[in-house]
């Protein structure tokens, strides 16, 4: 079962407009399962966690959230403080097109003619990569305020390159891949360095999911907005944080944003061959031991180049 279909509210958009309206509105999501049976086709942490969301039980959503997302340590609070002390320079402005062609010279260089790059009318998300259907899609409504275009590809391309590779050499998912894969691509987004932008909005979704526990939506919202986002990328991230939440009034945070930054600080340890191991296929960092050398699709000075020429 699709745990972001679940999550994801289907009124973004008219929330987003009494948000905006009002000084003290909080939203009030709706979702699909509100009005549908839902048959619950997953097990483990996520079934739990689906069926406390389903509840609105928050201190359950928070249990398995912690589960799932493996955010169980919070270990680098000092580090996210640290970087959220020196806010980035303001990136010039992107269009649509440069954002197209970035992704498209990824594409090119590891030969996935077959993927092409569509622009679509949907919210809560800035990409998102449909590997099923060679398909990357960006939002309409993506903001690009610490995100350089260049990064942005990185990681979304490091998904599809997982993908690609476990489908070549008939690699399965592992079942606690999440983490690793969100790390993996947050970790090399933060390598290409234009004044370690997409590291302060990493740093600052950590930190705001230790805020979205204890707090409303529109705390969450005047926290980003202290840290110098624009209103409409506050906005975005908010929602993220309080995805599966409908009174968002109420305290509560999905945790699913701050495992981005976490678990890039645990690639982070690794040596630079371990990590080209972990794009054998989808598979979870603790699943090393198992693949002892990189092999796929994919060239391996190819992965080196387009990754870590930053550095």
């Amino acid at each position: 079962m699709n745990l972001l279909k679940f999550i994801t509210p289907l009124t973004l958009a008219s929330e987003k407009e009494k948000f905006f309206a009002s000084s003290h509105y909080n939203p009030q999501f709706q979702y699909y399962w509100q009005n549908e049976d839902v048959e619950y086709t997953t097990q483990g942490d996520k079934l739990n966690l689906m069926k406390s969301i389903k509840d609105q039980d928050i201190d359950s959503i928070h249990k398995y959230a912690k589960l799932h997302f493996q955010m169980d340590d919070w270990d680098y609070i000092d580090l996210a403080n640290e970087i959220l002390s020196r806010k980035p320079s303001e990136l010039s402005e992107r269009t649509t097109q440069q954002v197209k062609a970035e992704f498209e010279k990824g594409f090119n260089i590891f030969g996935l003619n077959e993927y092409s790059f569509q622009v679509v009318d949907k919210h809560g998300f800035s990409f998102r990569p449909n590997c099923h259907n060679k398909i990357l899609e960006m939002s309409k409504y993506a903001n690009f305020q610490f995100f350089s275009f260049e990064s942005e590809a990185k990681h979304e391309i490091s998904h599809i390159l997982r993908y690609e590779n476990g489908i070549y050499k008939n690699i399965p998912r592992s079942d606690d891949y999440l983490a690793t894969e969100e790390g993996l691509a947050t970790y090399l987004q933060d390598l290409v360095i234009t004044d370690n932008h997409s590291k302060y909005q990493h740093s600052a979704e950590y930190m705001a999911s230790r805020v979205g526990v204890k707090s409303s939506f529109r705390d969450v919202y005047d926290y980003f907005i202290s840290l110098g986002f624009e209103a409409e990328l506050a906005w975005q991230r908010t929602s993220r944080h309080k995805f599966g939440f409908v009174d968002t009034s109420k305290p509560g945070d999905i945790l699913k944003p701050a495992m981005y930054f976490s678990h890039a600080q645990n690639i982070a340890k690794l040596d630079q061959e371990e990590i080209l191991r972990l794009f054998v296929g989808k598979i979870a960092q603790n699943d090393l031991n198992k693949y002892k050398s990189y092999y796929g699709r994919f060239e391996k000075d190819i992965l080196k180049n387009y990754f870590f020429n930053n550095e």
